[in-house]
């Protein structure tokens, strides 16, 4: 039980790095289509 505990936490972290460039990747789609940076509001 106890080795599975750090594998675990990396894989999050990982994963949330991996969320987080999407979001990024995403934003700098919308503003060089669109112009906005968040539609509707900017």
């Amino acid at each position: 039980m106890e080795k599975s505990q750090p594998n675990f936490w990396q894989n999050a972290e990982i994963t949330n790095g991996r969320m987080a460039m999407m979001g990024f990747f995403a934003l700098i789609v919308n503003y060089g289509l669109f112009g906005w940076i968040i539609p509707g509001i900017f």
